[in-house]
């Protein structure tokens, strides 16, 4: 009997440790905890238990901040033999530098439903698939200016954007012109590299820019928190090396994810 006191405090020490963990558990990762660890490229995660909804308000606009955006697989366009098209999984060589984010956006309540633009961020990165056959087709994964709409006046676990966006060139002037000598004075051919002469269209380097589509579907809303959880299909063009190769429609498949931005 003269044992429980202590058993009492021996207990309440434990339950302390353990909501210590709990707690620390929760707070953000360092940098030193997320080097070189792969963590940099998966975006959060909300409870599949949050199917709450988030109002809009008339005339105004809600701000969103740390939306990522996460490719889980990719697909790349072929044609078969028969004339018939579709879509070969690709492997994703560099996963770990793929993930868009962090990225600015607003949600607007228009007349018509919601709009969805992206304000700022990291919004492309260069990325590649490998084929099955281990044929390699760069692209220029991207959601640079993406303006998607949407029917509605909240935002919840039935929400659908669909929308469109930019994909600038996968390279630049700088690669043909490393000094960067063009971008201030101009010039009429750029000769820092000389492709075959006998490839005509490899001589002649175009703008690649292009446009691409996304359909982004919110599947978990949290109001306390105000985070937002969902998938996203977005179809662009791949690569063409500055006009030195056909290009190629590529399919990307992944998760996305979105907070409130606190009213400062």
């Amino acid at each position: 009997m003269r044992y429980r006191p202590l058993l009492a405090i021996l207990l309440a020490l434990c339950l302390s440790v353990f909501a210590f963990r709990a707690e620390a558990a929760k707070a953000p990762l360092t940098y030193d905890q997320i080097r070189n660890t792969g963590k940099a490229a998966i975006c959060p995660s909300v409870s599949d238990d949050a199917r709450g909804r988030i109002e809009v308000p008339k005339g105004g606009s809600l701000k969103l901040t740390d939306v990522c955006f996460q490719p889980v697989q990719i697909e790349v366009e072929e044609e078969k033999r028969n004339g018939e098209k579709e879509f070969i999984k690709a492997k994703n060589i560099m996963i770990s530098a793929a993930t868009l984010g962090p990225i600015k956006a607003e949600v607007t309540a228009k007349d018509d439903g919601l709009e969805f633009k992206v304000v700022d961020g990291i919004t492309f990165q260069p990325t590649t698939g490998q084929l099955p056959r281990r044929e390699l087709v760069p692209f220029l994964f991207s959601v640079k200016d993406l303006v998607a709409t949407a029917p509605g006046s909240a935002i919840d676990p039935s929400t659908d954007f669909e929308g469109e966006f930019l994909v600038p060139g996968y390279r630049t002037s700088s690669f043909l012109d490393s000094r960067g000598r063009g971008s201030s004075t101009g010039y009429d051919t750029a000769v820092g590299l000389q492709a075959a002469k006998e490839d005509f269209a490899a001589n002649r380097k175009v703008d690649e820019i292009s446009q691409g589509k996304m359909s982004l579907r919110i599947a978990r809303v949290d109001p306390s928190s105000g985070e937002i959880g969902g998938s996203f299909v977005s179809i662009q063009q791949s690569s063409t090396e500055q006009g030195a190769l056909k290009p190629r429609t590529v399919r990307v498949q992944g998760l996305f994810y979105a907070r409130l931005a606190q009213e400062s």
